[in-house]
């Protein structure tokens, strides 16, 4: 009876310990491709633009940060999608500045937001009620791929809570067809394995979550993510960072890097040469 305690106990804390990705699918990265940014002005929230629904091409309102020199010809940046959660969902237009209310948005309108990362962040707004659905996140990134200079081979997607979820089902619909990595924080990503089961494992995915999230439960994480490093097929970088005692807001920590994980830099790691260019 001891031993099953002293096994079961074993096996609890190998699924529920905090796992950092090595960033071990790195071939061909060369960060010749990456665009010179110049020195910012300490504002980053000078170069985030409001752009509400029916100003733009775009189906949906969404803010943008555009790196400091940006308008410099013939560079290529990489593409971070924002997709935010549930209680930021608006109108597209005079409810738009509930997408500052977290994530890389929060951080860029605070000005704490990494002047030298490379990034152009678009954040959209979900203008219905749900969570930013699959195709939405399609459409927003050939919106995005038309209309910015952004590097095809560079798209990662993050997103929190109902925009993980969001996240996860755009990967369980589309895997690899566009994104070069994605960063889900305290999502679901259950369905997603259900609809593309080991093909998930195409693309990179640094998961986190709290353990003691009360709106997502950890399984949301735990099981897709142990499901696909079950896989024979051979896979790219896929893990996750279960944080304890944590509870729904695991993407402060994470997005601020104050619990010492650098998604960033390790997005920044992956390119996606399969990736469908638009037409």
């Amino acid at each position: 009876m001891i031993k099953n305690i002293i096994f079961m106990a074993m096996v609890l804390c190998w699924l529920f310990q905090p796992t950092i990705s090595q960033a071990i699918f790195v071939n061909n990265f060369e960060k010749s491709d990456l665009p010179t940014i110049a020195t910012g002005n300490g504002q980053p929230s000078s170069r985030h633009t409001p752009k509400p629904i029916g100003t733009t091409d775009a189906a949906q309102g969404y803010y943008e940060y555009l790196p400091a020199g940006y308008e410099t010809p013939g560079q290529e940046y990489p593409l971070l999608l924002f997709i935010h959660g549930l209680g930021e969902n608006g109108n597209g237009d005079s409810q738009l500045n509930r997408v500052l209310a977290n994530g890389p948005p929060k951080l860029i309108n605070n000005n704490s937001w990494h002047e030298d990362l490379p990034f152009v962040v678009l954040s959209p707004q979900r203008s219905s009620n749900g969570c930013t659905s699959s195709n939405q996140i399609r459409d927003f990134i050939n919106y995005a791929l038309i209309n910015y200079d952004i590097n095809p081979t560079r798209v990662y997607l993050t997103g929190i809570s109902c925009g993980a979820i969001g996240a996860w089902n755009y990967l369980g619909k589309n895997t690899n067809t566009q994104i070069a990595a994605m960063v889900p924080i305290a999502g679901n990503g259950k369905s997603a394995y259900n609809n593309a089961g080991c093909d998930l494992g195409k693309t990179p995915i640094w998961a986190f979550h709290g353990d003691n999230d009360g709106t997502v439960d950890v399984t949301g994480t735990t099981t897709p993510i142990n499901k696909i490093l079950d896989c024979q097929s051979p896979l790219a970088d896929v893990s996750m960072v279960i944080y304890p005692g944590v509870g729904h807001n695991s993407w402060r920590r994470t997005y601020d890097l104050s619990a010492g994980h650098d998604i960033y830099h390790w997005l920044l790691n992956f390119r996606n040469e399969d990736a469908i260019t638009v037409p």
